[in-house]
Protein backbone atom coordinates (compact mmCIF):
# COMPACT_ATOMS: atom_id res chain seq x y z
CA UNK A 1 0.00 0.00 0.00
CA UNK A 2 2.79 2.42 0.85
CA UNK A 3 4.54 1.69 -2.44
CA UNK A 4 1.32 2.38 -4.31
CA UNK A 5 0.86 5.72 -2.55
CA UNK A 6 4.42 6.74 -3.31
CA UNK A 7 3.91 5.73 -6.94
CA UNK A 8 0.80 7.94 -7.21
CA UNK A 9 2.62 10.84 -5.56
CA UNK A 10 5.54 10.39 -7.90
CA UNK A 11 3.32 10.46 -10.97
CA UNK A 12 1.60 13.61 -9.69
CA UNK A 13 4.93 15.32 -9.18
CA UNK A 14 6.08 14.40 -12.67
CA UNK A 15 2.84 15.69 -14.20
CA UNK A 16 3.17 18.94 -12.24
CA UNK A 17 6.79 19.42 -13.36
CA UNK A 18 5.91 18.67 -16.99
CA UNK A 19 3.06 21.18 -16.89
CA UNK A 20 5.38 23.80 -15.43
CA UNK A 21 8.02 23.11 -18.05
CA UNK A 22 5.49 23.31 -20.86
CA UNK A 23 4.38 26.66 -19.52
CA UNK A 24 7.88 27.98 -18.97
CA UNK A 25 7.61 27.36 -15.23
CA UNK A 26 4.84 29.94 -14.93
CA UNK A 27 1.66 29.35 -12.92
CA UNK A 28 -1.43 28.75 -15.06
CA UNK A 29 -4.32 29.67 -12.76
CA UNK A 30 -6.41 32.71 -13.61
CA UNK A 31 -6.01 36.01 -11.81
CA UNK A 32 -9.32 36.78 -10.14
CA UNK A 33 -10.73 40.31 -10.04
CA UNK A 34 -14.21 41.34 -8.90
CA UNK A 35 -16.48 43.92 -10.47
CA UNK A 36 -19.22 45.15 -8.11
CA UNK A 37 -21.87 46.78 -10.31
CA UNK A 38 -25.49 47.90 -9.99
CA UNK A 39 -26.90 45.55 -12.64
CA UNK A 40 -30.45 45.75 -11.29
CA UNK A 41 -32.53 48.49 -9.71
CA UNK A 42 -32.82 52.16 -10.63
CA UNK A 43 -29.18 52.43 -11.76
CA UNK A 44 -29.18 49.24 -13.85
CA UNK A 45 -28.50 51.14 -17.08
CA UNK A 46 -25.22 52.40 -15.59
CA UNK A 47 -24.34 48.94 -14.34
CA UNK A 48 -25.02 47.38 -17.73
CA UNK A 49 -22.86 49.96 -19.51
CA UNK A 50 -20.07 49.40 -17.00
CA UNK A 51 -20.24 45.61 -17.28
CA UNK A 52 -20.06 45.65 -21.07
CA UNK A 53 -17.04 47.96 -21.00
CA UNK A 54 -15.21 45.85 -18.41
CA UNK A 55 -16.00 42.71 -20.40
CA UNK A 56 -14.51 44.37 -23.49
CA UNK A 57 -11.37 45.48 -21.65
CA UNK A 58 -10.90 42.02 -20.11
CA UNK A 59 -11.39 40.25 -23.42
CA UNK A 60 -8.89 42.49 -25.17
CA UNK A 61 -6.33 42.10 -22.40
CA UNK A 62 -6.61 38.32 -22.31
CA UNK A 63 -6.31 38.11 -26.09
CA UNK A 64 -2.98 39.90 -25.80
CA UNK A 65 -1.71 37.20 -23.44
CA UNK A 66 -2.88 38.43 -20.05
CA UNK A 67 -0.16 38.55 -17.43
CA UNK A 68 2.65 36.15 -18.28
CA UNK A 69 0.13 33.82 -19.86
CA UNK A 70 -2.33 34.03 -16.98
CA UNK A 71 -5.78 35.25 -17.92
CA UNK A 72 -7.91 37.71 -16.00
CA UNK A 73 -11.04 36.09 -14.57
CA UNK A 74 -13.61 38.80 -13.87
CA UNK A 75 -16.20 37.93 -11.23
CA UNK A 76 -19.33 40.09 -11.48
CA UNK A 77 -21.53 40.80 -8.49
CA UNK A 78 -24.81 42.72 -8.66
CA UNK A 79 -25.14 45.29 -5.89
CA UNK A 80 -28.55 46.54 -6.99
CA UNK A 81 -27.45 50.05 -6.01
CA UNK A 82 -27.89 49.02 -2.37
CA UNK A 83 -25.06 49.75 0.12
CA UNK A 84 -25.88 46.62 2.16
CA UNK A 85 -25.70 44.43 -0.92
CA UNK A 86 -22.46 46.14 -1.92
CA UNK A 87 -20.94 45.30 1.48
CA UNK A 88 -22.11 41.68 1.23
CA UNK A 89 -20.72 41.40 -2.30
CA UNK A 90 -17.38 42.86 -1.22
CA UNK A 91 -17.12 40.42 1.66
CA UNK A 92 -17.95 37.49 -0.64
CA UNK A 93 -15.39 38.28 -3.32
CA UNK A 94 -12.61 38.97 -0.84
CA UNK A 95 -13.19 36.03 1.53
CA UNK A 96 -14.71 33.31 -0.68
CA UNK A 97 -13.54 34.15 -4.20
CA UNK A 98 -10.29 35.60 -2.82
CA UNK A 99 -9.90 38.13 -5.62
CA UNK A 100 -6.67 40.08 -5.94
CA UNK A 101 -8.38 43.43 -6.65
CA UNK A 102 -11.82 45.04 -7.01
CA UNK A 103 -13.52 47.33 -9.53
CA UNK A 104 -16.48 49.34 -8.22
CA UNK A 105 -19.03 49.85 -6.85
CA UNK A 106 -20.56 52.62 -8.98
CA UNK A 107 -22.91 54.39 -6.57
CA UNK A 108 -21.59 56.97 -4.08
CA UNK A 109 -23.48 55.52 -1.11
CA UNK A 110 -22.26 52.03 -1.99
CA UNK A 111 -18.69 53.30 -2.24
CA UNK A 112 -18.91 54.98 1.15
CA UNK A 113 -20.21 51.73 2.67
CA UNK A 114 -17.36 49.55 1.37
CA UNK A 115 -14.49 51.98 2.05
CA UNK A 116 -14.00 50.72 5.65
CA UNK A 117 -13.68 47.18 4.27
CA UNK A 118 -11.22 48.35 1.62
CA UNK A 119 -9.07 49.94 4.32
CA UNK A 120 -9.42 46.94 6.63
CA UNK A 121 -8.48 44.38 3.97
CA UNK A 122 -5.89 46.53 2.15
CA UNK A 123 -7.16 45.31 -1.20
CA UNK A 124 -6.54 47.40 -4.31
CA UNK A 125 -9.81 48.97 -5.46
CA UNK A 126 -10.52 51.21 -8.43
CA UNK A 127 -13.91 52.89 -8.57
CA UNK A 128 -15.39 54.19 -11.86
CA UNK A 129 -17.62 56.48 -9.82
CA UNK A 130 -17.51 59.40 -7.42
CA UNK A 131 -16.61 59.49 -3.74
CA UNK A 132 -16.08 62.75 -1.79
CA UNK A 133 -12.79 63.42 -0.04
CA UNK A 134 -14.45 63.26 3.37
CA UNK A 135 -15.37 59.60 2.74
CA UNK A 136 -11.82 58.63 1.83
CA UNK A 137 -9.39 57.86 4.64
CA UNK A 138 -6.73 56.76 2.15
CA UNK A 139 -6.63 59.02 -0.92
CA UNK A 140 -4.74 56.40 -2.94
CA UNK A 141 -7.02 53.43 -2.29
CA UNK A 142 -9.70 53.32 -3.55
CA UNK A 143 -8.52 55.10 -6.68
CA UNK A 144 -11.34 57.16 -8.15
CA UNK A 145 -11.71 57.21 -11.95
CA UNK A 146 -14.39 59.87 -12.17
CA UNK A 147 -14.52 63.62 -12.41
CA UNK A 148 -14.84 65.21 -8.98
CA UNK A 149 -18.53 66.12 -8.68
CA UNK A 150 -17.94 69.41 -6.90
CA UNK A 151 -15.39 70.54 -9.49
CA UNK A 152 -17.71 69.56 -12.33
CA UNK A 153 -20.78 71.30 -10.90
CA UNK A 154 -18.65 74.35 -10.12
CA UNK A 155 -17.43 74.56 -13.71
CA UNK A 156 -21.00 74.57 -14.97
CA UNK A 157 -22.07 77.22 -12.45
CA UNK A 158 -19.29 79.51 -13.67
CA UNK A 159 -20.34 78.91 -17.27
CA UNK A 160 -23.99 79.68 -16.53
CA UNK A 161 -23.00 82.96 -14.86
CA UNK A 162 -20.73 83.82 -17.81
CA UNK A 163 -23.80 83.61 -20.09
CA UNK A 164 -25.35 86.60 -18.34
CA UNK A 165 -27.64 84.56 -16.13
CA UNK A 166 -27.87 85.98 -12.63
CA UNK A 167 -30.72 83.99 -11.05
CA UNK A 168 -31.23 80.22 -11.03
CA UNK A 169 -33.59 77.73 -9.47
CA UNK A 170 -32.37 74.22 -8.60
CA UNK A 171 -34.10 70.85 -8.62
CA UNK A 172 -32.29 67.89 -7.03
CA UNK A 173 -32.79 64.86 -4.83
CA UNK A 174 -31.53 63.52 -1.53
CA UNK A 175 -29.35 60.95 -3.30
CA UNK A 176 -25.77 61.48 -2.11
CA UNK A 177 -24.25 62.31 -5.51
CA UNK A 178 -27.19 64.43 -6.63
CA UNK A 179 -27.21 66.33 -3.35
CA UNK A 180 -23.48 66.98 -3.75
CA UNK A 181 -23.78 68.40 -7.28
CA UNK A 182 -26.84 70.53 -6.44
CA UNK A 183 -25.17 72.07 -3.39
CA UNK A 184 -21.84 72.55 -5.19
CA UNK A 185 -23.58 74.29 -8.09
CA UNK A 186 -25.48 76.55 -5.70
CA UNK A 187 -22.37 77.47 -3.69
CA UNK A 188 -20.26 78.26 -6.75
CA UNK A 189 -23.06 80.22 -8.46
CA UNK A 190 -23.51 82.38 -5.37
CA UNK A 191 -19.73 82.75 -4.98
CA UNK A 192 -19.39 84.28 -8.46
CA UNK A 193 -22.22 86.73 -7.81
CA UNK A 194 -25.41 84.90 -8.74
CA UNK A 195 -28.59 84.27 -6.77
CA UNK A 196 -30.33 80.96 -6.13
CA UNK A 197 -34.03 81.78 -6.07
CA UNK A 198 -35.30 78.37 -4.92
CA UNK A 199 -33.85 74.90 -4.31
CA UNK A 200 -36.19 71.91 -4.31
CA UNK A 201 -34.88 68.50 -3.19
CA UNK A 202 -37.00 65.36 -3.17
CA UNK A 203 -36.56 61.64 -2.59
CA UNK A 204 -34.85 59.90 -5.54
CA UNK A 205 -37.90 57.66 -6.07
CA UNK A 206 -40.53 60.44 -5.99
CA UNK A 207 -43.22 59.89 -8.59
CA UNK A 208 -44.56 63.42 -9.00
CA UNK A 209 -42.39 66.51 -9.58
CA UNK A 210 -45.18 68.96 -10.40
CA UNK A 211 -45.17 70.68 -7.00
CA UNK A 212 -41.39 71.11 -6.99
CA UNK A 213 -41.49 72.49 -10.53
CA UNK A 214 -44.25 74.90 -9.54
CA UNK A 215 -42.28 76.24 -6.57
CA UNK A 216 -39.11 76.76 -8.60
CA UNK A 217 -40.96 78.46 -11.47
CA UNK A 218 -42.76 80.72 -8.97
CA UNK A 219 -39.38 82.08 -7.82
CA UNK A 220 -38.93 83.43 -11.39
CA UNK A 221 -35.37 82.31 -12.15
CA UNK A 222 -33.70 83.05 -15.48
CA UNK A 223 -32.57 79.42 -15.62
CA UNK A 224 -33.05 76.14 -13.79
CA UNK A 225 -30.30 73.66 -12.94
CA UNK A 226 -31.35 70.02 -12.75
CA UNK A 227 -28.88 68.29 -10.45
CA UNK A 228 -30.58 64.94 -10.84
CA UNK A 229 -30.48 61.77 -12.90
CA UNK A 230 -33.23 59.92 -11.03
CA UNK A 231 -35.78 62.72 -11.42
CA UNK A 232 -34.55 64.17 -14.71
CA UNK A 233 -37.40 62.79 -16.81
CA UNK A 234 -40.15 63.76 -14.35
CA UNK A 235 -38.66 67.20 -13.69
CA UNK A 236 -38.20 68.22 -17.32
CA UNK A 237 -41.71 66.96 -18.14
CA UNK A 238 -43.23 68.98 -15.29
CA UNK A 239 -41.33 72.10 -16.34
CA UNK A 240 -42.45 71.63 -19.95
CA UNK A 241 -46.08 71.08 -18.96
CA UNK A 242 -46.00 74.32 -16.97
CA UNK A 243 -44.39 76.09 -19.95
CA UNK A 244 -41.30 77.31 -18.14
CA UNK A 245 -39.76 79.91 -20.51
CA UNK A 246 -36.18 80.04 -19.19
CA UNK A 247 -33.06 78.04 -19.96
CA UNK A 248 -32.37 74.58 -18.58
CA UNK A 249 -29.03 73.16 -17.47
CA UNK A 250 -28.03 69.74 -16.20
CA UNK A 251 -25.14 67.42 -15.39
CA UNK A 252 -24.10 64.08 -16.91
CA UNK A 253 -27.11 63.27 -19.07
CA UNK A 254 -26.81 60.08 -21.13
CA UNK A 255 -28.43 58.81 -24.34
CA UNK A 256 -31.17 57.05 -22.38
CA UNK A 257 -32.38 60.24 -20.69
CA UNK A 258 -32.01 62.15 -23.94
CA UNK A 259 -34.30 59.69 -25.68
CA UNK A 260 -36.82 59.62 -22.84
CA UNK A 261 -37.17 63.42 -22.89
CA UNK A 262 -37.06 63.95 -26.66
CA UNK A 263 -40.49 65.57 -26.73
CA UNK A 264 -39.85 68.32 -24.22
CA UNK A 265 -36.18 68.88 -23.26
CA UNK A 266 -34.85 70.43 -26.47
CA UNK A 267 -32.15 73.01 -25.86
CA UNK A 268 -31.13 71.81 -22.40
CA UNK A 269 -27.38 72.24 -21.95
CA UNK A 270 -25.39 69.99 -19.65
CA UNK A 271 -21.84 69.30 -18.55
CA UNK A 272 -20.25 65.85 -18.60
CA UNK A 273 -16.84 64.25 -18.97
CA UNK A 274 -15.75 64.86 -22.55
CA UNK A 275 -16.83 62.11 -24.89
CA UNK A 276 -14.94 58.90 -25.46
CA UNK A 277 -12.33 58.41 -28.19
CA UNK A 278 -13.65 57.38 -31.60
CA UNK A 279 -11.79 54.05 -31.54
CA UNK A 280 -13.48 53.02 -28.31
CA UNK A 281 -16.91 54.08 -29.54
CA UNK A 282 -16.48 52.11 -32.77
CA UNK A 283 -15.23 48.94 -31.08
CA UNK A 284 -17.90 49.06 -28.35
CA UNK A 285 -20.68 49.72 -30.88
CA UNK A 286 -19.50 46.93 -33.17
CA UNK A 287 -19.45 44.43 -30.30
CA UNK A 288 -22.69 45.36 -28.55
CA UNK A 289 -24.66 47.05 -31.38
CA UNK A 290 -25.20 50.13 -29.25
CA UNK A 291 -23.22 53.24 -28.44
CA UNK A 292 -21.40 53.36 -25.08
CA UNK A 293 -23.26 55.38 -22.44
CA UNK A 294 -22.08 56.50 -19.02
CA UNK A 295 -20.06 55.11 -17.35
CA UNK A 296 -18.74 52.77 -20.06
CA UNK A 297 -15.60 54.73 -20.89
CA UNK A 298 -14.71 55.30 -17.25
CA UNK A 299 -15.23 51.61 -16.47
CA UNK A 300 -13.12 50.57 -19.45
CA UNK A 301 -10.36 52.91 -18.25
CA UNK A 302 -10.64 51.65 -14.67
CA UNK A 303 -10.19 48.05 -15.82
CA UNK A 304 -7.24 48.85 -18.08
CA UNK A 305 -5.62 50.99 -15.42
CA UNK A 306 -5.83 48.09 -12.99
CA UNK A 307 -4.44 45.68 -15.59
CA UNK A 308 -1.49 48.03 -16.17
CA UNK A 309 -0.70 47.92 -12.45
CA UNK A 310 -0.98 44.13 -12.34
CA UNK A 311 1.43 43.84 -15.26
CA UNK A 312 4.06 45.46 -13.05
CA UNK A 313 3.36 43.33 -9.99
CA UNK A 314 0.56 41.10 -8.74
CA UNK A 315 1.64 41.12 -5.12
CA UNK A 316 -1.11 42.83 -3.11
CA UNK A 317 1.22 45.10 -1.11
CA UNK A 318 3.20 46.06 -4.19
CA UNK A 319 0.00 46.97 -6.06
CA UNK A 320 -0.93 49.33 -3.23
CA UNK A 321 2.51 50.92 -3.42
CA UNK A 322 2.07 51.46 -7.15
CA UNK A 323 -1.28 53.11 -6.48
CA UNK A 324 0.40 55.55 -4.09
CA UNK A 325 2.68 56.65 -6.92
CA UNK A 326 -0.18 57.07 -9.41
CA UNK A 327 -0.77 60.59 -10.74
CA UNK A 328 -2.30 60.37 -14.22
CA UNK A 329 -3.66 58.01 -16.85
CA UNK A 330 -4.57 58.73 -20.46
CA UNK A 331 -7.57 56.61 -21.37
CA UNK A 332 -10.55 56.63 -23.69
CA UNK A 333 -12.26 59.16 -21.39
CA UNK A 334 -9.36 61.60 -21.64
CA UNK A 335 -6.48 62.21 -19.28
CA UNK A 336 -7.31 61.47 -15.68
CA UNK A 337 -5.24 63.61 -13.32
CA UNK A 338 -5.08 63.37 -9.56
CA UNK A 339 -4.88 66.90 -8.19
CA UNK A 340 -2.59 67.74 -5.24
CA UNK A 341 -5.54 67.56 -2.83
CA UNK A 342 -6.43 64.05 -4.02
CA UNK A 343 -9.40 64.94 -6.20
CA UNK A 344 -9.63 63.35 -9.66
CA UNK A 345 -10.01 65.66 -12.66
CA UNK A 346 -10.96 64.86 -16.26
CA UNK A 347 -11.66 66.96 -19.35
CA UNK A 348 -15.29 68.12 -19.46
CA UNK A 349 -17.44 69.45 -22.26
CA UNK A 350 -20.82 71.07 -22.84
CA UNK A 351 -23.56 69.12 -24.58
CA UNK A 352 -27.03 70.04 -25.78
CA UNK A 353 -30.16 67.94 -26.16
CA UNK A 354 -31.57 68.16 -29.69
CA UNK A 355 -34.54 66.02 -30.70
CA UNK A 356 -33.59 63.28 -28.28
CA UNK A 357 -29.91 63.29 -29.24
CA UNK A 358 -26.83 64.40 -27.32
CA UNK A 359 -24.79 66.93 -29.29
CA UNK A 360 -21.38 68.15 -28.15
CA UNK A 361 -21.20 71.95 -28.37
CA UNK A 362 -17.83 72.75 -26.85
CA UNK A 363 -15.07 72.05 -24.36
CA UNK A 364 -15.39 73.38 -20.84
CA UNK A 365 -12.32 73.58 -18.62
Amino acid sequence: MNKKIWWVVGVAVVVFIMAAVNNGGKPTENIKIAALLSMSGDASAWGENAQKAIELATEEFNQKGGINGRKIEMIYEDTGGDPKRAVAAFQKVTTIDRVIAVLGPLNQTEDAAVVPLINQNNIATIIPGYLPLQNRKDLTNPLIVWMDAELEAGRLAEHVFSQGIRTVGIIGTLDAWESTVSNAFAEKFKAVGGTVTEMETVQPDSSDMRLSATKVIASKPQAIFLGTYYQFVNSTKALSDQKYPGKLFGIEIDDYLAGETAGWANGLVFIAPDYYTNDFVQVFTAKYERAPGLPAGQSYDAANLLFSLLEKNIDRDDILELMKEFSSYNGVSGELTILPDGRPSLPTALFELKEGKVVRIGELK
